[in-house]
Formats: C-alpha cells, sequence, structure tokens
C-alpha cells in the first residue's frame, strides 16, 4: 500500500515532512514500519496541513496532493506529485 501523510513521528528525520509510506496491511495491524518511507517535501511553517488525497491513475501512476508551507517565510499553496513504486522501489533499496 502507498499511504500519503504528515510525519507526527517525534524524533524521526521526516518529523512534520509530508511523506509517504510504503507498506503491507499487516504491517498496519501490527504497527510495523512498513517496508520505506519517503519524504515528499518538507513543511517550514506549523503543523497543519498534509492531509493528502491519493489516486492511482489507470497507468499505475500515483497522484497525491496537499498543502503546506512549502517554501521558508511564503503562504501555504496546494502542491501534486506524481510518482510510480516501480521508480520508488530501487531508490529505496
Amino acid at each position: 500500500m502507498f499511504l500519503s501523510f504528515r510525519d507526527t513521528t517525534l524524533g524521526a528525520k521526516t518529523e512534520g515532512a509530508w511523506v509517504a509510506g510504503v507498506e503491507t496491511y499487516d504491517d498496519l495491524v501490527y504497527g510495523r514500519e512498513g517496508q520505506y518511507r519517503v519524504r515528499i517535501k518538507d513543511n517550514f511553517k506549523g503543523s497543519d496541513g498534509s492531509y493528502p488525497g491519493v489516486e492511482i491513475l489507470p497507468d499505475q501512476t500515483i497522484v497525491t496532493t496537499t498543502y503546506r508551507h512549502w517554501i521558508l517565510g511564503e503562504r501555504a499553496y496546494i502542491m501534486s506529485v506524481h510518482l510510480k513504486l516501480d521508480e520508488l522501489d530501487p531508490k529505496a533499496k
């Protein structure tokens, strides 16, 4: 599974960032870390935001969209990213 979220894990390298986790159902049920976590984008103000939607397109492209303060000193804005797991998997190893 591909999960997109704001990392609220205290002390994590990605704490507060918009991240994605690639996990199995059992990882969620048993509280395991999953296969890997990817930092999508850092946030530069507060903790509000990153309630992302996720869409999987017919060609298996994943599109995830949320809002945050992506540039230091700038107002929050909406951002979408698109990626494929077969592109992420090799980078995670």
